[in-house]
């Protein structure tokens, strides 16, 4: 993974990720370790705080991965709201590894493909007012 990358979470998303890491999940290599990364370097806002440009859950990105093409998918949480062709799930290195990014940004992580680019977020729930506020996230401090 590369250096300081920074992210930006609602505390609903960053609560998301603090139940996977309990759960310890096993998935692709390299995940737990990047949902670790993700966790230390992220800012946590509220939902009513997140700007616009942010990857958040369910929202509609444009996106790469190394030298492909580009590709629009919404962000889901796992295989029961995939639809194939449409969706990338939260549990996948790449669906992780979108979400807390913005527009025109560009992460380095493990991974053979290259990094994963985010050119625009086409729709974001948040910026649309279509969430309730459930609660607030704690920081992880990696324990």
């Amino acid at each position: 993974m590369s250096g300081p990358a920074q992210f930006v979470m609602t505390d609903r998303d960053y609560a998301i990720l603090r139940g996977l890491v309990m759960a310890r999940p096993a998935g692709e290599r390299g995940y737990y370790d990047l949902l670790r990364h993700k966790l230390v370097h992220t800012d946590i806002v509220g939902q009513d705080e997140i700007e616009p440009n942010i990857v958040t859950m369910n929202s509609q990105v444009r996106y790469r991965i190394g030298a492909g093409r580009w590709l629009e998918h919404r962000l889901v949480l796992g295989a029961a709201r995939e639809v194939i062709g449409e969706t990338v799930s939260l549990r996948s290195l790449h669906g992780l590894a979108l979400l807390g990014m913005r527009d025109e940004q560009e992460f380095a992580y493990a991974d053979e493909q290259g990094p994963i680019a985010v050119s625009a977020v086409l729709y974001q729930p948040e910026a649309d007012a279509e969430m309730a506020d459930y609660g607030k996230a704690r920081r992880w401090n990696g324990r």
